[in-house]
């Protein structure tokens, strides 16, 4: 394995790291506690210390990276913008994200659509928060006549959800079919999502 864990960092930390490691690319059940020790170069016993064992260090790594995702729409909430504006900023720093961190933050599209069943409170408290701002822009825009007023923001905000995990999921198969330029994924994924919003925005 070429991946290498920052020896600078403390026990617990380099447990952490090698752990959202090994889950980013295998789910639950394929990382053993051998794995994470041996990645971390940690005692296996210091893996349940730290973090009473690896249910609860997947929960942890989980919510390391579901914070990625609520400190950005906390950053865009505060800006100054339209709600169509708002979705577009975010749909922006969320490729930005994805592409900084593309095997980690998979793992919070993955617990999306197929729920480890380890992480119930986690799904709850803050996968929710992310579907709620995106509810809540499309909301603000039927309210101030940008949106039509017709259709539900749930499944607008479902269906806005979905293009962004769908994309991300499938880029590398899409890639290697040659249907996407290289370094082309922030264009890609904005045309999908402007295509969409055209469909059922009032011009």
């Amino acid at each position: 394995m070429d991946t290498k864990v920052d020896q600078n960092l403390s026990s617990s930390e380099k447990i952490l790291q090698a752990a959202t490691e090994l889950f980013s690319t295998n789910n639950f059940n394929g990382v053993s506690v051998k794995d994470i020790a041996k990645l971390s170069g940690a005692n296996s016993a210091l893996i349940s210390y730290y973090f009473g064992g690896k249910k609860n260090l997947y929960q942890e790594v989980l919510n390391s990276q579901a914070m990625l995702f609520l400190d950005l729409i906390e950053q865009v909430d505060k800006q100054p913008l339209s709600p169509i504006d708002k979705i577009h900023l975010y749909v922006q720093r969320v490729a930005s994200l994805q592409l900084q961190n593309p095997k980690q933050v998979n793992l919070i599209y993955r617990e999306l659509l197929m729920p480890s069943g380890f992480c119930s409170n986690f799904v709850q408290s803050k996968l929710f928060r992310i579907h709620q701002f995106i509810l809540n822009q499309v909301s603000a825009g039927i309210e101030n006549g940008s949106i039509a007023s017709n259709i539900r923001p749930t499944y607008v905000a479902f269906t806005l959800e979905s293009i962004i995990v769908f994309f991300f999921l499938t880029q590398d198969f899409v890639r290697e079919l040659g249907s996407l330029p290289e370094n082309g994924e922030k264009e890609y994924l904005k045309e999908a999502l402007d295509s969409y919003l055209l469909s059922i925005t009032n011009s």
